[in-house]
């Protein structure tokens, strides 16, 4: 070994012993750093809670002083309503994992409504463009809401959903209602002239009722219906149709085929009675008799000849006689009789 060799193995263990004393030199930290680790820490354990729950943590960037391009932070969980009975509609959705439901489609909306795991909602509408789906909130009589498609499993047509416009409002930290566009149905009401007043009798009951009167006047007259006798049994032979009145005549022998009377009022409580029958033609005996409160007053008859068959009596009678006219052959008798009023 030479002299240089030897040199070197002396002078080399002595620089190894000057290492180890000589101090490390570091370069500057970022001050923030030891605290944006921590943030991103105490993050991560925030993420890792909330999934175990079956909750969703949406992370929204806020800047920090000094380092606005590496803002920590910070988290906005959802508080899950409670599930309510499935709602139905063409398309419904249920999500994986309780999701917020804002007032538009960002971080930026308000959140109305934290959809549970195991809720079925019914969607209304859909934003293509952000991945939202407008549904109704359950439980809040129709007032709707924008949910996160990530989580969302959607069931149904999805073609037959409105496809809404983002909205370009500021976003509220506070929940607002939805505004809905209410149609007004404008009704134009057409005045039209007033017709005048028609005045009169506006009682159909009367004798001179005027249908086109509008305003009764009290001039109303009433006139006493004639009480028409006979038979009223349109299955007999003897069956008087001006009859109202049925007097026990009827019989089913075709005799009388038609008997009328008509009243003039004499204004001093008597009638003139026009009574007009008409008979098949053949013989018979003819009576009239005039009965009034029982008693007789009036009474005529004779025998009919083969060819008559029809007869009329003009006589005035006080109010209420009751004229009785018969035929009568060797088998049947037959009658009608009249009274006025």
């Amino acid at each position: 070994m030479n002299f240089k060799t030897r040199f070197l193995w002396l002078v080399l263990p002595i620089f190894i012993l000057s290492a180890c004393n000589l101090q490390l030199v570091e370069s500057p930290q970022d001050p923030n750093a030891a605290n944006l680790e921590l943030t991103a820490i105490v993050q991560q354990m925030l993420i890792d809670q909330a999934a175990q729950q079956g909750n969703v943590v949406e992370i929204t960037a806020t800047p920090q002083p000094g380092d606005a391009q590496s803002a920590p932070p910070t988290e906005e969980a959802v508080i899950p309503a409670a599930v309510l009975p499935p709602a139905t509609g063409d398309v419904t959705v249920t999500v994986s994992a309780t999701t917020n439901c804002r007032t538009g489609p960002s971080t930026a909306f308000a959140s109305i409504y934290g959809m549970p795991v195991g809720q079925v909602a019914k969607v209304v509408a859909k934003n293509s463009y952000s991945g939202y789906w407008i549904i109704e909130i359950p439980g809040q009589n129709g007032r709707t809401c924008w949910l996160w498609g990530k989580y969302a499993t959607i069931s149904g047509d999805t073609a037959s959903l409105k496809d809404v416009v983002t909205p370009t409002s500021a976003a509220t930290l506070t929940p607002t209602a939805t505004n809905t566009s209410i149609a007004i149905a404008t009704v134009t009401v057409t005045a039209s002239a007033t017709s005048p007043a028609v005045t009169g009798c506006t009682n159909p009951a009367a004798g001179n009722y005027n249908s086109a009167a509008t305003v009764d006047d009290g001039s109303c007259i009433f006139t006493a219906q004639a009480t028409i006798l006979g038979c009223t049994d349109p299955t007999a032979n003897n069956y008087n149709p001006n009859a109202n009145s049925d007097d026990g005549s009827c019989n089913y022998a075709q005799v009388i085929t038609n008997s009328s009377v008509v009243c003039e009022d004499q204004l001093d409580g008597n009638y003139n009675f026009i009574i007009t029958v008409d008979w098949v033609p053949g013989r018979y005996g003819r009576v009239v008799i005039g009965t009034l409160n029982g008693t007789q007053i009036y009474k005529s008859g004779h025998n009919v000849r083969t060819t008559d068959s029809h007869y009329v009596l003009t006589r005035i009678f006080p109010a209420g006689t009751v004229v009785k006219f018969s035929l009568s052959d060797q088998n049947n008798v037959t009658s009608v009789s009249f009274t006025c009023p």
